[in-house]
């Protein structure tokens, strides 16, 4: 007889998308805040690197969560090497501002000097299109000078970048550029982001969220308005955190007997079985859901882990689990 506790399985999920994946030249990686966007960044940088692919990987206006990973203390604006072919970057929106006056007006020391104008540096930050259009130019010169399509420094570039809302204000920078720059340089630019964006063949959106009704909701949301409105799907939904089978039929079975006997000692035991067994159910259910909305092979899952704070270990260890599935 099948314990109440145990969960069924997760349905076949071979994760044959990754491969498909990791051989673009650009991975975009977003979701809610506290999805674990940033480790699953980490970890498709490992996986990748693992395949011999020189990858760079770019955060953009946060606190480096890599280099903690990486044993660094300090990633800036400069791609700095951190592991066998990984080189990471942190971008401010200043620094992507620097990126830009200094190959446009050719001056290093005189846009350094403007820069430290607290007056210009406050323009720029009240300007909400301002950054997502900063950063994206680095990025589509970064990936257009040094991809598979340039000098070949870099196989792979993957960007951990900030929640939602930015990712869909990123995707309307080319149209609104060439909105009001019809022609010269600024429209040239547009046009060459806007290709890279959308061409599925280099360009991989990837979105992150949890085995939860709200995250799951906002994660169908983003990728239903990038559809409709810049013709952009999902590459990869990245369902994280999901529970693994863990528990056998028998020893649940065994531990409830157990803990009827003796409540006192066993009985917390049982509620976290309990608890375990939950979490994997509500995996399960937003599995469901979202292969019943997305394209096929389209969902990866990751596995939870239960560190309260990941190292290098278990970021390879999860790269693993991308290619294999949840068990």
């Amino acid at each position: 007889m099948m314990s109440q506790h145990a969960p069924p399985p997760l349905p076949d999920d071979p994760n044959r998308n990754v491969n498909a994946l990791l051989d673009r030249e650009l991975l975009l990686v977003t979701g809610k805040g506290g999805v674990g966007k940033s480790t699953v960044a980490a970890v498709l940088a490992r996986a990748a690197a693992e395949q011999g692919k020189k990858v760079l990987l770019v955060e953009f206006e946060s606190i480096s969560r890599a280099a903690p990973l990486f044993g660094s203390h300090v990633i800036g604006p400069e791609p700095r090497q951190v592991a066998p072919h990984i080189w990471a970057q942190s971008l401010s929106a200043m620094d992507s501002l620097r990126y830009f006056a200094i190959r446009q007006l050719k001056v290093p020391a005189l846009v350094h000097l403007a820069l430290r104008n607290k007056a210009v540096e406050g323009f720029f930050r009240a300007s909400p299109a301002v950054r997502p259009a900063l950063f994206l130019y680095q990025l589509w010169t970064t990936v257009e000078e040094h991809g598979p399509k340039g000098d070949h420094h870099w196989n792979l570039v993957i960007c951990d970048l900030p929640t939602s809302g930015f990712v869909a204000g990123m995707y309307a920078i080319p149209n609104m550029l060439s909105g009001v720059f019809r022609t010269g340089p600024v429209a040239t630019y547009a046009e060459g982001m806007r290709a890279l964006l959308r061409d599925p063949a280099r360009t991989g959106l990837t979105l992150v969220t949890l085995p939860e009704d709200m995250p799951v909701v906002e994660t169908l949301e983003l990728r239903a308005l990038l559809l409709e409105r810049h013709g952009v799907d999902a590459a990869a939904v990245i369902l994280n955190a999901v529970m693994p089978r863990s528990h056998d039929v028998d020893v649940l079975d065994a531990l409830d007997r157990a803990a009827d006997r003796d409540p006192g000692l066993l009985g917390p035991w049982r509620i976290t079985a309990e608890r375990i067994a939950n979490r994997r159910a509500k995996a399960l259910s937003a599995a469901r859901r979202l292969r019943e909305m997305l394209p096929p092979n389209t969902l990866i899952t990751l596995p939870w882990r239960f560190e309260r704070e990941l190292n290098l270990q278990a970021i390879d260890e999860l790269a693993l689990a991308l290619r294999k599935g949840v068990a």
